[in-house]
């Protein structure tokens, strides 16, 4: 009879246990279904678009978004000011072209403000002078892939300790010590430019963005400067840099690439913006590829049109009316840069 008492504590014990680790597999459960249901409610229309969070390297010293100041931007309504918005595609270094385009626009620097959506360096004959009249006019530059280049190559050199008062390098040098998959050639003359530059003009060129976020200009909708494009769909926050400064074509799977060959982001940017109500529909201006040339789209603008290569350079002005804003563009001849 006494054994009777411990049976039953026994049983009373292991249904306790029993009921201890049922507790803990449905908290488990319940925790993994609260998990996924987050996940799925808070999935944005990245992963939508194949190119999410996981695409996005992490990239440091760089700034991914900056907003245009209100202040600069043109004024709508009876009252407006005169203000307008000058977006400079790809100068390279030709700064007496850039010259010639403010003068054929009639830039006003106490009422406009100047844009410059990146590649404003190398390869042409004047890039300090670019910059040193960009810094001039207090205007707005955008990193492109040729400015983030040299920013790796000077901070290259300061790893080497060898930014203005370096070694002197062999010129038939082919090796690339710089990390990216784009540079097919050797470093000598970006570390040449770079002392050319000298600090002062490299910090200018750091501070500029990714992206520059305009903000909302009537029938255009949000606007958006950068250098090669944007993946539609996802955020301004989430975009990858690497491929907003070189981006040239996207595929079936919303993977951004470089390569030249396949179909243009801007058919898919375009097609996208379309299926959004107005509200919400957002127009990049952009430079980058200037094979393709002058690229008009209702939501896109590329700017970019071979100033270097002796084509021409092109601003897009934005100027306000009584209730909405227009835009045009302007051209100028170049000579060929290469040459000189």
């Amino acid at each position: 009879m006494s054994s009777l008492p411990q049976h039953s504590a026994s049983r009373q014990a292991k249904s306790h246990g029993s009921w201890k680790r049922s507790m803990l597999i449905y908290v488990v459960v319940l925790l993994g279904l609260l998990w996924t249901a987050y996940t799925v409610l808070n999935r944005s229309t990245d992963e939508k678009h194949g190119y999410g969070l996981n695409a996005r390297p992490g990239f440091k010293d760089m700034i991914q978004i900056l907003d245009l100041p209100s202040n600069l931007l043109p004024e709508t309504g009876k009252n407006k000011h005169s203000g307008r918005l000058i977006v400079v595609g790809d100068v390279h270094g030709m700064k007496a072209a850039l010259v010639d385009l403010l003068d054929k626009v009639d830039f006003d620097q106490k009422h406009d403000h100047l844009i410059l959506a990146g590649d404003m360096i190398s390869k042409g004959p004047d890039s300090p002078g670019v910059v040193d009249l960009a810094m001039k006019l207090g205007a707005t530059g955008v990193r492109g892939n040729h400015e983030d280049r040299i920013i790796l190559a000077y901070q290259d050199m300061i790893s080497e300790h060898a930014v203005m008062d370096g070694p002197n390098e062999d010129e038939g040098n082919t090796q690339d010590a710089l990390e990216e998959e784009s540079f097919s050639h050797g470093d000598y003359k970006d570390r040449a430019l770079v002392k050319a530059l000298g600090e002062k003009r490299i910090k200018w060129l750091k501070d500029c963005p990714v992206i520059l976020r305009v903000g909302k200009l009537g029938s255009m909708g949000e606007v958006a400067v950068v250098h090669a494009g944007l993946v539609p769909g996802v955020k301004l926050e989430k975009q990858d840099p690497l491929m907003v400064m070189n981006m040239r074509t996207i595929g079936k799977d919303g993977v951004p690439s470089d390569a030249r060959e396949g179909p243009g982001w801007i058919k898919v940017w375009n097609k996208y913006q379309k299926s959004l109500p107005k509200g919400q529909r957002s127009t990049v201006i952009y430079g980058h590829d200037s094979n393709r040339g002058l690229q008009k789209e209702k939501y896109s603008l590329g700017i970019d049109t071979g100033c270097l290569k002796g084509g021409k350079l092109t601003a897009v002005v934005i100027e306000s009316g009584r209730s909405d804003y227009s835009h045009k563009l302007v051209h100028v001849n170049c000579v060929d840069g290469r040459a000189t």
